[in-house]
This record gives structure tokens, C-alpha cells and sequence, in this order.
């Protein structure tokens, strides 16, 4: 059984060997949003906050992919909060907007197949698991309110998997990515409010990230 097990490892280690082996790497910027829309209104307003860029690197082997990428980037979520029905009754708004800005880190690393290789151009498609990062969280509420929010705790670490479609094209290289979330987005189950002498707490979903990514890279190695 050893000589067998040392046979078979003995072949693999021979076709990989054999196997045509490229390697690149490079810096990528684009475009990420977790609503998607053919709007160019809506696309124009919010690339500026939706703004990505990074690095990646390729290997492959064969017509085997293995591609890690590092991401930063910026989200920005909209709660509007019903903190209380009855205390709707004092005429004061108590149903807070809050913004919830972060800044994050993603490393995909995408497993895949080459299905085109020319001299020129190149089509794959990829898949893999995904981690994000959370750098730094900024919460802001609506000034005309006066129902003070306690911070949305946030998860320090989430996990997402993807699916990409890419296509090089000398040494530019374009991925067209959409990543599901696996893990809450929220580190908790509810945030807390107090108004006066009330107080309370909010529910919060059990939100998942999903993104969409468009990304161009440029192959300086």
C-alpha cells in the first residue's frame, strides 16, 4: 500500500512538473456595491464611496487557477429605527436615521478553471471563500431626532464565498465577482435606545453581506 500511495505522489509531483506554470501579479482598482443597478445615475453617485482597490496575485498551473486578492473598501448602510410607537404620541420624531459607515479589508481566494488560454486573451471563471475585515466604524444619527442610539456593535470578522467570471486581455486583466455572505453582519441581535426616562431595545435582522465587485487589475510581473 506505501509503494502504491508513493506511486500515485510520485505521478502527481511528475504532471505538475510537466504542466505549464504561470505566475503574475499586479494592483486592480474598481467599482463594489451591495445593491445591484443598471442606473448610471445610481452607479455615478455612489462610486465615489464605493470605491476598491488592491492588490492580487495568480497561479496557474495547467488550467488550474488559484488566485488570492487583498480589497480595500468602504460600505455604508441606512437604518431608520422605530424606536417606540407610543412615544410617537409627544409629537417628537423618534424614529432615528442612522448611518453606519465602515471601512474594511477583503481577501478572496478564488479556486478555478481556465477555460480559454490564447496569446492574447484569456477567459476563467473562479470560486471561493471570501473574508472581510472590518478596519474602523463610524455611526452617525440624524440630528433631528433625540433619541440617543446605542453603537451597533459590529463583527470584527465575516465570511462570505464568491463567484467570478474573468477575462484577461494581454496584460489587463477584468473580474466580474458577487459574493454572498455566510455570517451576520451584525455583532449582536439588538441595539439598545433611551429617550427621557424610556428605554428600550431594537431588534436587529440577521443581515447578510452581499457584493457586487467589478474590478481592473494590470499584470506588472
Amino acid at each position: 500500500m506505501k509503494k502504491v500511495f508513493i506511486l500515485f505522489a510520485t505521478l502527481f509531483i511528475v504532471n505538475v512538473a510537466m504542466a505549464q506554470f504561470d505566475f503574475c501579479i499586479g494592483p486592480k482598482i474598481g467599482y463594489q456595491t451591495q445593491t445591484l443597478s443598471g442606473k448610471k445615475a445610481d452607479i455615478k453617485n455612489s462610486f465615489k464611496n464605493n470605491f476598491t482597490a488592491g492588490i492580487f496575485a495568480r497561479a496557474t498551473i495547467g488550467k488550474f487557477i488559484i488566485q488570492p486578492e487583498l480589497l480595500y473598501f468602504k460600505t455604508g448602510k441606512v437604518f431608520n429605527f422605530d424606536a417606540d410607537i407610543n412615544l410617537n404620541q409627544t409629537g417628537v420624531n423618534v424614529n432615528p436615521i442612522v448611518t453606519l459607515n465602515q471601512t474594511n479589508l477583503s481577501l478572496p481566494i478564488m479556486l478555478g478553471y481556465q477555460a480559454l488560454d490564447a496569446k492574447l486573451l484569456k477567459i476563467r471563471a473562479n470560486v471561493g471563500p471570501v473574508i472581510y475585515f472590518v478596519l474602523a466604524q463610524e455611526q452617525d444619527a440624524d440630528d433631528n431626532n433625540i433619541v440617543e442610539i446605542a453603537e451597533i456593535k459590529k463583527q470584527n470578522v465575516t465570511w462570505g464565498a464568491a463567484l467570478n467570471l474573468g477575462i484577461d486581455l494581454w496584460r489587463l486583466t477584468l473580474d466580474i465577482n458577487y459574493s454572498f455572505g455566510l455570517s451576520n453582519f451584525f455583532g449582536t441581535d439588538s441595539v439598545e435606545w433611551s429617550f427621557n426616562n424610556s428605554k428600550g431595545s431594537i431588534e436587529l435582522d440577521k443581515s447578510k453581506q452581499n457584493i457586487f465587485t467589478v474590478t481592473l487589475g494590470l499584470k506588472i510581473l
